[in-house]
């Protein structure tokens, strides 16, 4: 009988040591809540160009910084790009920069007023991925080049 109940108690805070540690709690501290890691695919490095067309220099580009949010940071390589679609013409270029160790890429989105909305690209090397966010922001050259002095976290990889 000593010995069940023993067995039982044993079993008891298993359950509730278990229970303590659930996966949410690693998930949120380790992935920003999204609770999946970014896996490896099987994209080619794209060939994205500007068009050089004289049409596209119509008002003053829609410069902004982007930065990689946190569940990307471990795969990001001087060998990523990042690119802007802006009426399904690739509009701004980037390879990748670092100032004061921060991450980023420049992008001066070639375009004009009611273009409609910014599609960005980010073509992670090490994974071997592109990451599409559509729609990200309408055509604005007056927009801030960056949110309140540091890049914009676009949301690349949300979990799936």
């Amino acid at each position: 009988m000593k010995k069940l109940l023993y067995l039982a108690g044993v079993a008891l805070v298993a359950t509730l040591l278990l229970g303590a540690c659930s996966s949410s709690d690693d998930e949120e501290s380790n992935n920003n809540g999204t609770g999946a890691i970014p896996t490896a695919g099987t994209d080619e490095r794209p060939s994205w160009v500007v068009p050089s067309n004289g049409d596209l220099l119509g008002e003053w580009p829609m410069s902004v910084q982007i930065g990689i949010q946190s569940e990307l940071l471990p795969y990001v390589s001087q060998a990523d790009l990042m690119c802007a679609v802006l009426g399904g013409e690739v509009r701004a270029v980037s390879s990748l920069k670092e100032t004061g160790g921060q991450s980023y890429f420049m992008l001066p989105i070639l375009g004009n007023s009611g273009e409609g909305f910014v599609t960005l690209k980010y073509y992670c090397d090490k994974l071997h991925r592109i990451f599409t966010v559509s729609e990200w922001k309408e055509f604005d050259s007056s927009i801030q080049p960056t949110d309140q002095g540091t890049p914009y976290v676009v949301p690349f990889f949300t979990g799936n």
